[in-house]
């Protein structure tokens, strides 16, 4: 009852902070971390905080080398941003690059002309274009990786608690984060043990834990999916601790464990399997094709000729399943003219969408690559992995008139299971389509977990590394 209690009616303070607070709170130069995943130096990362003309400028970046199935990736992350004198965020430009598909994004708050609260304005470089996006803020945001400085100007004190709106650029999603001082450990971290505050922070179900000292530089953090970041000097950031002739293979290391067997996932018209994690509320499982009662998830294949009792959508559905956003350009003249020419003498809906899938298939060179996939992209460099099947095929099928959106989750393959991306057409009805597999429908093994654009799919963060899978059935 006391939890109940605690959780119902103890709020966490808004974060407020006065000038004075943020200056003694800043501390101006570099700080590096080498990442670590599971033992192995796979990057490192820095910031630096610089006062400038009144305002404080912060760039920081992450770099990091992993493997994709044994295909090396060096992926290199930057975010430049602006605050004002209570590191408030006022502006930001932020930059993803993996070798294939560069990705920008620019964003300032400004206030809103209706009234009270804030608006995000955005622009985003994606497919050798610009699309401007305009987010609606109740108050103005910090940006997410700032966070833990605005607590150290509040004090850091054990069992203090505190609401901050954030907004994380690499997703284009603004969120309130909470965030408490839990324990005062010791550590033993650079060769000597520090006393430490650990604080836990929870953006949108995605639980982070850091170690901060008193003067608010932050010695440990550990983040979803087992990554580790440890502070380091910069030399040894970038040069030491390296396992030479190792890489950490991305996709093996989060693959799923599973408890059973599927001899002939690809046929598979029928599953049903318990799913084992702490972290399935708030995601998708239910609807569509998929039952879930408790953590049992049953997935039936959709069957051929489509029932004839067609399920009305919502208006509000099926405009979103088929509008046009900055990662899924349908609107765009290349988009456009690719699908004409795909569906080119075909009338039937489904044989588009086949047809669309079945091009996407073949164009597209499979190789896995880390990325924030957009449409365009993808269709000039045809190549990618499933994100990027699915993101140009979605795209292709709106172009034509058909409501398409995106599903995230988890597929069987050799033996365990993986977390993978598809589609959806609604044509009378949800129909699941896997263009990375040319599958109409996709095999029951597919077991969707998010629905949605990339804001949507952060949530598959909140079960990597923490899902298990039995298998009860199979047919």
């Amino acid at each position: 009852m006391a939890l109940l209690a605690e959780r119902a009616l103890i709020k966490p303070q808004a974060l407020r902070i006065s000038p004075a607070l943020a200056r003694e709170g800043l501390k101006a130069g570099e700080e590096w971390w080498g990442v670590y995943w599971k033992g192995e130096k796979i990057g490192w990362a820095m910031t630096e905080q610089e006062p400038r003309a009144g305002k404080i400028w912060v760039p920081e970046r992450l770099w990091l080398k992993l493997a994709l199935l044994g295909t090396p990736q060096d992926v290199e992350q930057t975010l430049e941003y602006s605050l004002d004198q209570t590191l408030t965020l006022e502006s930001f430009q932020f930059a993803l690059k993996s070798g294939l598909f560069p990705f920008q994004l620019a964003g300032r708050v400004q206030d809103s002309p209706a009234g009270p609260g804030k608006r995000l304005i955005l622009t985003v470089s994606s497919g050798g274009k610009e699309q401007n996006q305009e987010i609606s803020l109740p108050e103005a945001p910090f940006i997410l990786g700032q966070t833990k400085h605005y607590l150290v100007t509040q004090g850091l004190e054990k069992g203090k608690k505190y609401r901050i709106p954030a907004f994380d650029p690499a997703t284009l999603s603004s969120a309130a984060m909470t965030a408490e001082v839990e324990e005062i450990e010791f550590l033993n971290i650079g060769g000597a043990e520090r006393e430490l505050y650990r604080v836990r922070e929870d953006f949108r179900g995605i639980l982070v834990k850091s170690w901060i000292d008193r003067n608010g530089q932050i010695w440990k953090e550990e983040s979803p999916m087992g990554l580790v970041l440890l502070r380091e000097s910069r030399h040894v950031a970038q040069h030491q601790n390296w396992s030479p002739g190792k890489m950490v293979d991305l996709i093996s290391l989060t693959s799923i464990p599973v408890n059973g067997k599927i001899t002939d996932p690809r046929s598979t018209r029928f599953l049903r399997v318990l799913l084992q994690s702490a972290a399935l509320d708030g995601l998708s499982i239910e609807g569509d094709r998929q039952l879930r009662v408790g953590r049992e998830v049953t997935v039936k294949k959709e069957e051929f000729p489509l029932r004839s009792n067609q399920q009305n959508i919502l208006e509000r559905v099926r405009l979103e399943a088929l509008s046009s956003t900055p990662f899924i350009q349908s609107d765009h003249p290349d988009i456009q003219r690719q699908a004409r020419d795909i569906i080119a003498g075909i009338e039937d809906p489904l044989e588009q969408v086949k047809k669309i899938s079945a091009w996407v298939y073949q164009e597209l060179r499979k190789q896995p690559v880390v990325s924030i996939p957009s449409a365009l992209d993808v269709l000039r460099e045809r190549v990618g992995d499933c994100n990027e099947h699915s993101v140009l095929f979605t795209a292709l099928v709106r172009a034509i008139g058909i409501p398409a959106r995106l599903q995230a989750g988890i597929v069987y393959q050799e033996g365990k299971f993986f977390y993978h991306a598809w589609a959806q057409v609604y044509l009378g009805s949800w129909i699941s389509v896997d263009p990375t597999l040319n599958q109409i429908p996709a095999d029951a093994t597919h077991i969707r977990l998010v629905e949605g654009d990339l804001d949507k799919q952060l949530d598959l963060v909140k079960v990597v590394g923490r899902l298990k899978v039995e298998v009860l059935e199979v047919r």
